[in-house]
C-alpha cells in the first residue's frame, strides 16, 4: 500500500499528489510540476530519469567495518555492502540511485533494526528547498503515515528555471529552481509495493 501510494505524489489528481501539493504549496513561495525522477523502489530487508552514477567512496559504512566493496563508481541501481571486520555479512546495503548513494549498511555489534523501505526521487520546479524536518512533515502528511516512517530526505536546488509571465505573477519572482527531492519510507505494511502507485 505505502509503495502504490508513493507513486501517487506527482499526481494532484490522486489525494496523496493533492495532500503533497498543497503541503508544500504551504511552504514555498512557488512549486510548479513534480515528476518522478525514477519509480519508487521497494528494498526488502534494509536498515530502518536520472541515470547518473555514484561514487563508491561516498558510501559511509556503520559498525565495526574495515571499509565497504563499493566500487569506485557505481553504476545505476548497483548495491554494496559494509565490510565487517569479523568477517560476518552486513546488514543492509547501499545503492546508488539518480547519482545519490542511498540506505545504510551496518556491521554486528550495532543495534540494527531491519525492515523493508520504498525509496524515491522527484523533480521540482519550485522557489527553493524546504529544510529536512518540513521535507519529512510534509511527506508524512502526503502519504497519511506517521512521520518516523520517512527517513533519509533530502532536497537537492538545481539550475534557475526562468518562470512564465502568470507562475512569476503567482509567485511573486520570475525564477524558480530545479530540485531533486527524495527519502525513503520505512514500511509499516504486508506488501510494500502497494507503496508505489503513491509516490
Amino acid at each position: 500500500d505505502l509503495q502504490l501510494r508513493v507513486a501517487q505524489i506527482p499526481d494532484s489528481t490522486t489525494a496523496v499528489g493533492y495532500r503533497f501539493a498543497a503541503a508544500a504549496r504551504g511552504l514555498l513561495d512557488y512549486m510548479g510540476a513534480v515528476e518522478q525522477v525514477h519509480k519508487p523502489v521497494h528494498m526488502p530487508d534494509q536498515v530502518i530519469g536520472f541515470h547518473k552514477g555514484c561514487r563508491g567512496d561516498t558510501a559511509r559504512p556503520l559498525g565495526n567495518s574495515t571499509g565497504t566493496n563499493c566500487p569506485a563508481i557505481m553504476s545505476e541501481g548497483s548495491i554494496c555492502t559494509a565490510q565487517c571486520n569479523s568477517g560476518t555479512a552486513a546488514n543492509g546495503t547501499f545503492m546508488c540511485l539518480s547519482g545519490k548513494i542511498r540506505l545504510k549498511s551496518v556491521c554486528q555489534g550495532q543495534g540494527v533494526a531491519m525492515g523493508d523501505k520504498v525509496l524515491f526521487t522527484l523533480g521540482v520546479l519550485a522557489s527553493e528547498c524546504p529544510s529536512p524536518g518540513q521535507l519529512r512533515t510534509f511527506l508524512a502528511n502526503a502519504m497519511n503515515v506517521d512521520i518516523e516512517t520517512v527517513d533519509g530526505v533530502f532536497c537537492e536546488a538545481g539550475e534557475h528555471f526562468a518562470l512564465s509571465e502568470d507562475d512569476a505573477r503567482l509567485a511573486g519572482h520570475p525564477m524558480a529552481r530545479i530540485l531533486t527531492i527524495g527519502g525513503e519510507f520505512n514500511t509499516p505494511v504486508d506488501d510494500p509495493r502497494d507503496l508505489l502507485p503513491r509516490v
